[in-house]
Order: structure tokens, then C-alpha cells, then sequence
């Protein structure tokens, strides 16, 4: 594997290739470096090149080196180039994010991505899924889930429709994939809010996804809904712009004085 390719693969912007020109002369020396500062201490790392104003194309050239030396550890735990470049095609996706908020190509949601480099979260299909301990006790369908139990934590990269049958075929495939893990899928996202059956209709995409889980947690503080929905959060909802039925009902939602927040479900997966 090389940067070429892998940014060929991901379908990153002609733009966005552009920035890494401006690393392309960095010597192996240096890059080890980078390299071994972020394997040592992943936090003094980031404090450290965020010190530099254009540290945002830097780690763009940084996470798709890592990405690059990721390939070898695919190969040897016979992880196919498909769910390689897919889970990889992250960082188009968190990079296109970076132009649109802070108008420059590069990588803001850098701690998002050491999941991804360090082999702890993959996409399969739709969904991406990251095995990690669940923090409470949960019962679903009379089963107890035991706190500490390592379970599928699901997320939902952004850029395609939800469908349903491509998120039950990605739960189908995180069931074989994931080969020890007990299927009990786990995930925390706006989606998940059961308020939101009140702007969306019941054959949504959204509603449907819902289905798939038992909300077993809510947090109405959470401003994720109006960030995803509306691209940022504002205190005054009227200030919201509204182009797509989405954004005119959470909106109207909004300004009547109610809160979307975020939810919590837990599904038994392929145990049902």
C-alpha cells in the first residue's frame, strides 16, 4: 500500500491532495518520529501538533500515513482491501467535515480517528462497529447484559441514506466478522432519541433504524440531533436554516420550547 493509492481508493479531493504536497518532502526520520509519539502517548501527541497553525493538513498527511502502515496488519489478520479502504474512506468523510467548518482541508476530528488507525473500529457495509466494554448493566428480551461485557458499539458514517437492509446486512457481517464477540450490538447516537417519532414519519429511514434496538438510556441535554441536522447548534432555533423536510420540522420541533437530544439503545443482533 501506498499514500497514492490509498487516497485514490477513498476518492479523497484533487483539493485535498494538494495539502499533502506540502509534507511529501518530509524525511522517514522525522515521520518516525510523528510515528512513535503518537503510539507512546496518544494525548501529548495531539497538545503538541495542534500547536502548530496548520495542524490540520498535518494530520491529514499523518492519519493517511498511518493508515498506509495499518495495510500490513490488515493483511496479516486476513482482513480483505474492502473493509480496508472502506473503513479508511473515514477520513475523506471527516476531511470534507473540515473544509466545510473551518474552510481548509485537513483533519479536525483527530480523536475520532486513532480508533481507526489503531484497528478498534471497521466498516462493514453501512455501519461501522467497534468492539468495546459496555459501562452498566442492561437487560434486553429478559437477558442481562453485564457490565464489562464486550459488545459491538455501532456507528453510522455520514454521506449515505440509512437503508435498512444494508444496516441488517452490516449486522449480519459484524456477527461473522467480529469471530468471539458475542452479536450484541450497542450504540449511542441522535438517531436513537425516541422523541424524534414526533418529526418523522413512522416508514423513515430513522424510525426504522430505531427498530433495531431497545433505548435503555436517553440524554435530552445533548445538542448532537442539532448539530447533525443543522451543521452547527444555536441557542435561538429560529436561526436555523431549513431546506429539507428534516430541518423544517426540527425546527418548528425546536421553537415550540422542546430539546432532541441523544439515545441509547442495545440490540441481542443475530441472538434473537
Amino acid at each position: 500500500m501506498n499514500l497514492e493509492r490509498l487516497c485514490e481508493e477513498i476518492r479523497l479531493p484533487r483539493e485535498a491532495v494538494e495539502v499533502l504536497e506540502a509534507y511529501r518532502s518530509m524525511d522517514e526520520g522525522t515521520y518516525d518520529g510523528y510515528r512513535r509519539a503518537f503510539h507512546g502517548n496518544r494525548v501529548a501527541f495531539f497538545e503538541e501538533i495542534t500547536r502548530d497553525p496548520r495542524y490540520r493538513g498535518l494530520l491529514l498527511y499523518l492519519f493517511l500515513r498511518f493508515a498506509v502502515d495499518a495495510h500490513e496488519r490488515y493483511r496479516a489478520l486476513g482482513i480483505g482491501d474492502d473493509v480496508y479502504f472502506d473503513t479508511f474512506a473515514d477520513i475523506r468523510i471527516w476531511c470534507l467535515n473540515c473544509a466545510r467548518d473551518y474552510g481548509e482541508y485537513g483533519i479536525e476530528q483527530y480523536g475520532w480517528l486513532q480508533e481507526h488507525v489503531q484497528l478498534r473500529l471497521f466498516r462493514l457495509g453501512r455501519l461501522q462497529f467497534q468492539p468495546c466494554p459496555i459501562d452498566r448493566d442492561v437487560v434486553v428480551d429478559g437477558r442481562t447484559v453485564f457490565r464489562g461485557q464486550i459488545v459491538l458499539n455501532v456507528h453510522i458514517p455520514e454521506g449515505e441514506p440509512l437503508d435498512t437492509g444494508l444496516a441488517e446486512e452490516s449486522f449480519a457481517r459484524a456477527g461473522t466478522f467480529f469471530r468471539g464477540i458475542e452479536p450484541v450490538f450497542m450504540c449511542h447516537s441522535w438517531l436513537l432519541y425516541p422523541e424524534l417519532a414526533d418529526i418523522l414519519p413512522p416508514d423513515s429511514n430513522i424510525a426504522k433504524f430505531q427498530r433495531f434496538f431497545q433505548i435503555y438510556d436517553m440524554d435530552p441535554s445533548s445538542r448532537e440531533a442539532e448539530q447533525r441536522i443543522f451543521i452547527r447548534t444555536s441557542d435561538d432555533p429560529s436561526a436555523y436554516e431549513a431546506r429539507t423536510t428534516l430541518q423544517r420540522s426540527a425546527k418548528a420541533y425546536l421553537e415550540s420550547g422542546r430539546k432532541l437530544g441523544s439515545g441509547s439503545g442495545i440490540s441481542l443482533g443475530l441472538l434473537r
